[in-house]
């Protein structure tokens, strides 16, 4: 057991871990600084909860996962993926559907929480809340791994049917719930998976382009000109305008703008006017204010919050998806490069165990865990800055949320696991040379045109 545990301390990636922990204290500090602030209001919940004080006690539960998904061999893990996977759709995200179909009363799950606005999105069991859609992200991944290790059948087109299938399928639930940012999660994980698998780069390409054709074809929705619906104005203002002519009632605009739910359609069309005055007061008001606190941290930060409260006041959301806007206001540009600095930590040894691990199905578990982290970091900065639209999407770490927090610990300790089986290399892998020859060099001097030593010429 002691020397197990020499074992585990000496070829642990310590660095990774040291990040994730400097990244988890960064967290809590400004989450704490958002409610110093004043940044939660009434609506988000009780104005005397102390949000960064829950933030640490999920930090129990997340440590404790973290450890065990890092001593549990990880090829055991891979064994009990269609059980995990299985297990996430059929029991917690089919669980969240209850309330559509027996109502919002049934007492099993939260449909409405403070700051939900409606998505039925939780679990309630006992004093906690579970988010099924977190745990969907890990299991996914750790199935996908297990179904892509071995076999070049996804080399072929007829192949890359069964891994789209078993990323739509979670997608599809998800976004039931409604829940877009982590539903989108899944397909660039999925690609980035299938590539470092083997699957032909023009295979992927193709998909690309034909689900863009599918996607940006227009396609007739009732509209009527003089609707007040909020909905049906934004739908129109999203449209394509040279078509609008065919019939007042009617605009074509992309099919998912089709589907879309008005709060959708809205954070779309906030996005794109983002710079119109009447936007920025309206449904651009939380990615200005977003701005509006970042730029005002310029170099180190402000040091005066206390004394203009009024700017994390009016930044909804501002301890989960919009936690990075807090960052850059209180510290800085000098905060936010510390921020991706620590992120690069993770990235940067993160590649280099799935660049030395020979286990095909711990590559790719690692491969995995890197492009969810760097999906869900792209994402929320993106669109904290401006650069995307805005969607429920937490920072990795830092953002509250007992799930988000759980799973990425876990999903950073399977990282961890598969860096502590790869091999250790003290020199060149074998049969590796610096230069290239034609042949194997002489043992006994030059060579015959027989391949044998010719001792005439030594």
């Amino acid at each position: 057991m002691a020397n197990a545990l020499r074992q585990y301390l000496r070829y642990t990636s310590w660095p990774i871990i040291a990040a994730m922990l400097g990244l988890m204290i960064w967290g809590v500090c400004a989450i704490q600084i958002s409610e110093e602030a004043g940044a939660l209001s009434s609506a988000q919940g009780s104005s005397g909860s102390a949000y960064w004080k829950i933030q640490m006690i999920y930090w129990a539960p997340a440590l404790a996962i973290f450890v065990l998904m890092s001593i549990v061999p990880y090829q055991k893990v891979g064994r009990a993926s269609y059980v995990l996977f299985g297990i996430t759709l059929v029991v917690l995200l089919a669980l969240v559907a209850i309330p559509r179909i027996l109502g919002e009363q049934h007492s099993l799950v939260i449909s409405v929480l403070p700051g939900i606005r409606g998505a039925h999105r939780w679990i309630k069991m006992g004093p906690m809340q579970i988010q099924p859609s977190e745990i969907a992200k890990l299991t996914y991944i750790i199935l996908l791994a297990w179904y892509l290790r071995y076999g070049d059948h996804y080399r072929k087109i007829s192949g890359l049917v069964v891994p789209f299938v078993l990323t739509l399928i979670p997608m599809a639930l998800i976004l039931k719930e409604p829940d877009l940012g982590t539903s989108l999660l899944l397909l660039p994980t999925l690609y980035i998976m299938l590539f470092m698998a083997g699957a032909k780069l023009r295979h992927l390409l193709g998909i690309i382009v034909i689900a863009s054709a599918v996607i940006f074809m227009p396609v007739p929705v009732k509209s009527p000109a003089g609707s007040r619906d909020p909905e049906d104005r934004t739908r129109r203002a999203l449209s394509y305008g040279f078509l609008d002519s065919v019939d007042d009632d009617y605009v074509f605009c992309a099919a998912p703008l089709a589907i879309m739910k008005s709060h959708q359609l809205k954070r779309i069309d906030g996005w794109l006017r983002q710079e119109e005055s009447g936007i920025t007061r309206g449904i651009g008001y939380q990615l200005h204010q977003s701005k509006m606190i970042m730029g005002s941290g310029r170099w180190t930060g402000r040091s005066d919050w206390n004394d203009s409260a009024r700017y994390f006041q009016m930044l909804p959301d501002d301890h989960t998806d919009f936690i990075f806007s807090v960052i850059g206001g209180q510290w800085g540009l000098t905060g936010c490069l510390g921020v991706l600095f620590l992120y690069g930590v993770i990235f940067l040894f993160g590649v280099e165990i799935a660049i030395v691990t020979y286990d095909p199905f711990g590559r790719l578990l690692a491969v995995g865990v890197l492009a969810l982290l760097a999906s869900q970091i792209l994402i929320n900065i993106g669109m904290t800055v401006g650069l995307g639209p805005i969607t429920g999407m937490t920072l990795p770490l830092i953002s509250y949320g007992g799930s988000s927090l759980v799973v990425n610990c876990a999903a950073l300790g399977i990282l961890v696991n598969v860096g502590y089986h790869r091999p250790l290399l003290l020199s060149r892998r074998p049969f590796e040379h610096g230069e290239k020859r034609t042949r194997p060099p002489a043992p006994y001097g030059p060579i015959a045109e027989n391949g044998r030593p010719d001792f005439r010429r030594m």
